[in-house]
């Protein structure tokens, strides 16, 4: 099928329209939970980095989301102000150690499954090539590849 737009030409423009997409789709969920997308983002990586360590960081939260750390400086303000974690300090007033609250680990366990359907809904398309299409996003973004050993029959 010939190309018959710029947008059908323009690889930018797809990764665009795809990333567009995808944060429509999950904007809708988290709109009737009153969560913006970074505000989840930073709820899944508060729950998936406390599985292996005991005290979080905001600046290790920001960069495991891929959130800037101004940004998430603001977002976790407002998960605090909406009792949805704590922040405390140690002895460096500077750095603030994060934890979900009961009522933060409640919502996400609520909203995850949603998020998690939605994204399978929208990538399930890739089939078998899921695999290749993130690695090769993150060839594009300068990231480290993960490679699959095959197997040997």
């Amino acid at each position: 099928m010939a190309d018959t737009s710029l947008a059908e030409k323009k690889i930018g423009l797809l990764v665009w329209q795809l990333s567009n997409h995808w944060q429509s789709k999950l904007r809708k969920i988290l709109k009737d939970h009153k969560l913006t997308l970074n505000e989840y983002l930073i709820l899944e990586s508060i729950s998936d980095l406390s599985e292996n360590q005991k005290e979080l960081s905001q600046n290790r939260i920001s960069i495991f989301a891929g959130i800037d750390i101004s940004v998430a400086s603001v977002t976790f303000k407002l998960l605090e102000n909406k009792k949805l974690i704590a922040r405390r300090t140690k002895k460096d007033n500077r750095k603030k150690i994060i934890e979900m609250l009961v009522s933060g680990n409640n919502l996400y366990n609520k909203i995850n499954p949603l998020i998690l359907e939605k994204e399978k809904n929208i990538f399930n398309k890739l089939q078998n090539e899921t695999y290749n299409f993130t690695n090769s996003l993150k060839l594009i973004l300068g990231r480290r590849l993960r490679i699959k050993a095959e197997k040997i029959l």
